[in-house]
């Protein structure tokens, strides 16, 4: 997960498409009944869906979640917060029908694959992963119930990509496996948990990113092999060997960068093997 720096009002909208949501958010906010406001919020879903494409733009076309590229692939338009339930809260005696208020709004949006948002299977492990109507929090009593509660206040499990602090909770070993940073010790089990959670709802595990990961930890190692066999014949003074040392490393910053697959995996993997080397040649 690398941090997006996501500003929803850069996105090109269609035409009319603030007056549509005023108009729609009218009728929600004038409307009572939980179920006729979730049937207005199914009915309009091309708000959002409208605005994929845009979406998509921000972060290269890859799921905002699982940095997995999304060419040719359905994909979704995440509510971060839930907007017509929390699976967390579907007793009578404590049900919460999601936070509708956000339901239009450009800021509760994220670009995602299915993996991640919708329930899934992996039919090789047998987990079940995917966010779907999740929206865990530390402590139900500061839970916003209403367009008037400050939901700032709620402290969220799931790690957000668009916070900056959130996705350094994230880390991989070299299996290419999503794992908390921290430890479950008393002094960051919060952070654990946070990682912890989000890597089961976010499906980070599933076998088709584990073993896309590998893939390109693969190309990572061919690729570093040749930088350093490049690096010990600089000092012969051949201009061949100093170009092919720059092209190694210009293609292992490509891997690194923010826009290329699964780049928070490779740089977490370069970082275990030989953090010198990356300190040296791919962090500036």
């Amino acid at each position: 997960m690398r941090y997006i720096n996501y500003d929803h009002k850069k996105i090109k909208l269609p035409k009319n498409w603030k007056q549509d949501v005023k108009n729609i958010e009218e009728q929600l906010n004038a409307e009572q009944n939980p179920s006729k406001r979730a049937k207005l919020i199914d009915e309009n879903d091309h708000l959002w869906t409208n605005i994929k494409p845009e979406l998509a733009k921000v972060f290269n076309h890859k799921c905002w979640y699982t940095e997995s590229p999304q060419n040719g692939t359905d994909t979704d338009v995440d509510h971060f917060r839930p907007k017509k339930r929390i699976a967390e809260l579907t007793k009578k005696s404590k049900k919460h029908y999601g936070y509708w208020w956000l339901a239009f709004k450009l800021e509760n949006y994220r670009y995602s694959c299915i993996f991640a948002n919708r329930r899934r299977r992996d039919v090789e492990t047998e987990k079940v992963g995917g966010k779907a109507d999740h929206f865990p929090i530390f402590d139900e009593k500061k839970r916003a119930l209403t367009p008037t509660c400050d939901f700032s206040e709620e402290q969220p499990i799931l790690l957000d990509p668009c916070n900056p602090a959130d996705v350094a909770l994230l880390t991989f070993n070299t299996y290419g496996e999503a794992m908390p940073r921290f430890k479950s010790d008393k002094a960051t089990i919060r952070q654990f948990q946070r990682a912890d959670v989000s890597i089961t709802y976010y499906n980070l595990n599933h076998s088709d990113f584990k073993r896309a990961r590998l893939d390109l930890r693969d190309a990572v190692d061919k690729k570093l092999l040749q930088a350093k066999d490049y690096y010990k014949k600089l000092e012969t003074g051949d201009s061949t060997h100093e170009r092919s040392f720059r092209d190694a490393i210009i293609d292992l910053r490509k891997m690194c960068n923010i826009n290329s697959p699964y780049s928070s995996f490779c740089i977490a993997y370069l970082q275990t093997i030989d953090s010198e080397f990356y300190r040296t040649y791919l962090m500036l």
